[in-house]
């Protein structure tokens, strides 16, 4: 009888630990996604009251959750670009007429812009108080990179090496979300004429 009260017990204060747990993990997960909707609906500055209150926790909370706000923006921003993981890919890599294979990847990198330019508002905002993001977005560059070599292959294949990658490095910055942001607030360009100036921009390229 003994063992089965302590064995009971042991059960209790488990079931409680993982509760806690449960419930932390819930909350943060809250914390978070109101964070990505306030900066998706363009607030770039939310304050921690005004996250806490869309998550439905306490203030004082979002503290035990996070170290800081810096804290906070970082583990935002590393969801977002999680979730647009999915996004990033291009259909049918490497596969189709140049024509096709231009189009096919203009279409992959404004698709994924179009989903992440809040976040990506606040990871330029805040890169320079928080290094990390933009390892992260260099990093996100790099496999950029790769597939624009997978993409664009037989062009590329053509010629020297050195010129090769000055191509690439072309291709990735005339269809980096900061080209993206210059067609979208500067120069108020629609949808379908920044597609067209990236299209006839990166067949240029590749046909010169």
């Amino acid at each position: 009888m003994k063992q089965t009260r302590q064995t009971t017990a042991h059960r209790e204060v488990a079931d409680s630990a993982d509760g806690r747990t449960m419930r932390r993990h819930r909350n943060r997960t809250a914390v978070i996604t109101a964070m990505l909707d306030m900066v998706r609906e363009g607030d770039l500055h939310p304050g921690a009251a005004e996250i806490a209150e869309r998550a439905g926790v306490s203030h004082r909370s979002i503290f035990r959750y996070f170290d800081d706000l810096d804290d906070l923006v970082r583990t935002t921003i590393d969801q977002a670009f999680r979730d647009a993981e999915p996004i990033s890919s291009v259909p049918d890599l490497g596969h189709g007429t140049l024509d096709e294979r231009v189009a096919a990847m203009v279409d992959a990198r404004l698709a994924l812009y179009d989903h992440v330019d809040g976040p990506m508002r606040l990871a330029r905002m805040r890169s320079y108080t928080i290094p990390s993001i933009d390892d992260e977005i260099a990093s996100i560059a790099d496999s950029f990179r790769l597939q624009l070599h997978q993409q664009f292959a037989p062009e590329l294949s053509g010629v020297d090496r050195p010129e090769r990658e000055f191509i690439v490095d072309s291709i990735l910055v005339l269809t980096s979300y900061d080209s993206y942001a210059m067609h979208l607030r500067l120069l108020a360009s629609s949808h379908e004429r920044m597609r067209a100036s990236w299209i006839t921009g990166v067949s240029t390229l590749l046909r010169d």
